[in-house]
């Protein structure tokens, strides 16, 4: 069943974020942040070579115009906005990820094609990358060849389960480092999809206590950054007291306080799910609950 946006109140969370919708970009910047999404990495040469890659590779030609005219026009198309009801490469390529893999990877866009099409054809097709991206969408089941969208805004405090997808400890894990999790359910604005199951987010440790005398308990607290939504939108997110108050109103015997978060155990783990006292160990597949920092403006998915 599809899960409505949550958004409790004390009285009464692709490559394609390279994309920060800045204009003031430049021309380089653009064909690094273009190179990125498709390959991951950004390449090297002039840009008109590197723009003769992007194009054969995105259009299966090359197109026949000014450098300036032909980034442009590209950037357009793959980070894109809701005019006309037309979605982004980047919102296409998140839905199909999506709906075929039940999952949104963060992989190179080149890869993530490759990898539908393999999980769905039994082997990588040839064609343009937009093309081939076209028969993924209507493999979805979008005959039409169009997922329709619609701008919206994802309301600040707004809360959303997440799920480590990594083990944390205070024995491995030290200061800084990069704590990755996936949204634990679809959240939808109204009828409007913004943020699909899997998708990506990511945190990072800022502080490890280790055990100390009388039995005191180690500690890890994180600092959260960020969720990314459908269109490839980084949605900042942060544990505020709704998000707490969440978390706890769920969390039973599978629930422990760690840090300033309550942390639920893993499907099936409960009481042994968390290690203490030596040590804290936070188990792959544990979840909590995390809040919007921000009103965000999303290119959502309309539900069909």
């Amino acid at each position: 069943m599809k899960k409505k946006l949550l958004a409790f109140t004390l009285a009464m969370a692709f490559s394609a974020s390279c994309f920060a919708a800045d204009s003031s970009l430049s021309a380089t910047q653009k064909v690094g942040a273009m190179e990125k999404v498709l390959y991951g990495t950004e390449q090297t040469g002039s840009l008109v070579s590197r723009m003769d890659s992007l194009e054969d590779d995105l259009y299966g030609s090359v197109v026949s115009d000014t450098i300036l005219n032909r980034i442009d026009s590209m950037y357009g198309y793959i980070d894109g906005s809701a005019n006309n009801g037309e979605a982004s490469f980047a919102t296409r390529l998140n839905i199909v990820d999506w709906k075929l893999s039940d999952k949104v990877s963060d992989d190179p866009a080149k890869s993530r094609i490759e990898a539908v099409e393999k999980a769905v054809n039994g082997s990588v097709q040839s064609g343009s990358l937009s093309s081939r991206l076209s028969e993924l969408e209507r493999m979805a089941g979008y005959t039409n060849g169009s997922i329709p969208v619609q701008e919206t805004t994802l309301p600040k405090d707004s809360v959303m389960k997440i799920v480590f997808t990594n083990e944390m400890s205070t024995k491995t894990n030290r200061k800084g480092d990069v704590v990755p999790f996936v949204s634990a359910d679809n959240l939808y604005v109204n009828d409007v999809l913004v943020i699909p199951k899997g998708a990506h987010g990511i945190a990072t440790v800022s502080k490890v206590v280790q055990p100390g005398i009388f039995g005191k308990d180690g500690r890890l607290d994180l600092n959260f950054s960020h969720v990314t939504a459908v269109d490839g939108t980084q949605i900042p997110v942060y544990v505020g007291e709704l998000a707490k108050q969440k978390a706890a109103s769920i969390a039973g015997a599978a629930g422990v306080a760690i840090g300033s978060m309550i942390v639920l155990g893993p499907v099936g783990l409960v009481g042994g799910a968390f290690v203490k006292g030596a040590s804290v160990t936070i188990p792959a597949g544990s979840a909590t609950y995390v809040q919007c920092a921000a009103d965000t403006a999303i290119q959502g998915v309309v539900d069909q």
